[in-house]
């Protein structure tokens, strides 16, 4: 008898302990090289805005847009901006309960893996919006600009390993 709650205890831990390191994973951005931890998000952070909006005028430049698809170019790129920026706070905010709540005596896990499950959903409006507007830009396309775009995913698919 004994055994079994040892065995099934040990199991529990195992769960839990997986659990809360998806969630402060989940509420953490992704780590940078050789820096104390608001040294690496403003390197993360900066590097994806940076990097971000060198692709976007690239492509801008490479498309050759008329007015009315460079008006919705820039609001569909200002929109994906706001979206990351939101999701960014939301994580840094997820973060900061999840460490919080860690150092009490007598944490709330099961709260942890229902905060890491909203942070999936705490900006989903805003990146739907996003797509939305990319997808009004998309249609103002015409087929040659077409043909450009499709290159550059292609070429981005091939970089990240999928076509």
């Amino acid at each position: 008898m004994q055994h079994r709650f040892s065995t099934k205890f040990s199991h529990a831990a195992i769960v839990a302990s997986l659990a809360i390191g998806a969630a402060m994973a989940a509420a953490q951005p992704a780590p940078a090289l050789g820096g104390g931890e608001a040294r690496m998000h403003k390197m993360h952070a900066g590097h994806g805005e940076a990097h971000f909006a060198k692709r976007m005028e690239m492509l801008k430049v490479k498309l050759n847009l008329n007015a009315t698809q460079e008006a919705q170019f820039n609001v569909a790129r200002d929109a994906t901006k706001s979206a990351m920026e939101a999701g960014r706070a939301a994580r840094m905010s997820a973060r900061d309960s999840a460490k919080a709540e860690l150092q009490k005596a007598d944490p709330d896990l099961a709260g942890l893996l229902v905060a890491r499950e909203n942070l999936k959903e705490a900006n989903a409006p805003q990146r739907k919006a996003a797509l939305n507007e990319w997808a009004k830009f998309l249609g103002l396309l015409t087929t040659e600009q077409k043909s450009i775009v499709k290159s550059q995913l292609l070429a981005r698919a091939q970089r990240m390993g999928g076509a």
